[in-house]
C-alpha cells in the first residue's frame, strides 16, 4: 500500500481534511458518507499522535473511492499496539459531570463507519475502514 505520508502532528488534520476531500469530492462523494470518514481520520490520526508522543515517523493515509463508497488505510510504521476495533465500556447515558474521559470518540467510530479493521505487527500499526452511502428505500 502506498499512502500520503502526514507528519505526526495535530497540525496535520487540516491538511489530511484537505487531501480527503479532495479524493472524496473528484469522485462526487455523498455529504453524510464524507462526514463519517473526515470524523474517522481526524480521530484516529489524533489518537495515534497523541497516545504515542516518542513516535517520529509519519503517518501514512491512502482514501479509495469505489461506487460513491470510500475506503480509507492509515498506517503507523512506529506505533504502540491499540486495538481500535475492540469494544470498551462507554456509558452513553451519564451526564457529563460523571463521564470519564476517553473511548467515546472510537466508540462513535465503531457505530459510524460500515467496516473497521485492525493489524498490528513488529511495531506497525493499520487500520482499514471504510463507509458506504445509505441505500433509501420507498
Amino acid at each position: 500500500m502506498s499512502g500520503q505520508p502526514f507528519k505526526r502532528s495535530i497540525d496535520s488534520v487540516a491538511e489530511i481534511y484537505r487531501f480527503s476531500e479532495d479524493v472524496m469530492s473528484a469522485a462526487d462523494i455523498d455529504e453524510s458518507v464524507r462526514f463519517a470518514i473526515h470524523l474517522a481520520m481526524e480521530e484516529l490520526f489524533v489518537n495515534l499522535v497523541s497516545y504515542n508522543p516518542g513516535a517520529e515517523q509519519d503517518i501514512l493515509i491512502d482514501v479509495q473511492t469505489a461506487n460513491k463508497g470510500v475506503v480509507v488505510t492509515i498506517v503507523d510504521h512506529d506505533a504502540a499496539e491499540f486495538d481500535v476495533t475492540k469494544k470498551r465500556p462507554v456509558d452513553i447515558e451519564a451526564s457529563l459531570r460523571e463521564r470519564k474521559p476517553g473511548g467515546l470518540g472510537l466508540h462513535l467510530i465503531q457505530h459510524m463507519v460500515d467496516t473497521l479493521e485492525y493489524d498490528y505487527r513488529g511495531g506497525r500499526s493499520k487500520i482499514r475502514f471504510s463507509k458506504e452511502p445509505e441505500t433509501r428505500h420507498v
